[in-house]
């Protein structure tokens, strides 16, 4: 009997830790109704509102580095970043390992090329070995790895400026 009455309790609580991740949404965007006239028979005007949905500006970003934040000295993490090599526009993210890798929840890498295009991409639960490839320019582009911890802790690790590799 103690034995099924554990299980439904253990049951539950998983059901919970379930749910309790599930709960937090954002609001989806409101869109935003445009007035617009509509000519009847009688040449008179009546109002009308059509909902139509703003598009997003992307944001641009500065391309000139920030001082970056050291992760604790109990969880030293070692990644490395890179153009792929000569001609090559690739912007690498390398996860090397270290003990605090079992601490992060995601690694984001952004780049912000010169024009103020910025690409972002995530890994969840990285693993060592793990990379990010993001297309950069043939100019200096500036990449930013952002890493987020389980205590919910985010920290930028590198924010630096990569060089296009030409032959001289």
């Amino acid at each position: 009997m103690q034995k099924k009455a554990l299980l439904v309790v253990v049951l539950l609580v998983l059901a919970l830790v379930a749910c309790a991740g599930c709960t937090i949404h954002s609001p989806p965007p409101q869109p935003t109704p445009v007035p617009t006239t509509v000519p009847t028979t009688e040449l008179t005007t009546v109002p009308t509102t059509i909902a139509t949905t703003a598009p997003t500006p992307t944001p641009t970003r500065s391309t000139i580095p920030e001082p970056t934040q050291e992760m604790p000295p109990q969880w030293p993490l070692s990644i490395s970043v890179e153009k792929a090599g000569t001609y090559s526009m690739t912007v690498i993210t390398h996860l090397d390992g270290g003990k605090g890798l079992y601490s992060v929840l995601k690694l984001t890498s952004r780049v912000t090329q010169p024009d103020g295009t910025v690409t972002e991409k995530s890994l969840d639960r990285p693993k060592m070995g793990d990379v990010i490839e993001i297309e950069g320019s043939k100019g200096a582009d500036r990449v930013e790895v952002i890493v987020l911890t389980t205590s919910g802790d985010e920290y930028k690790i590198i924010d630096q400026q990569l060089q296009y590799k030409s032959r001289q």
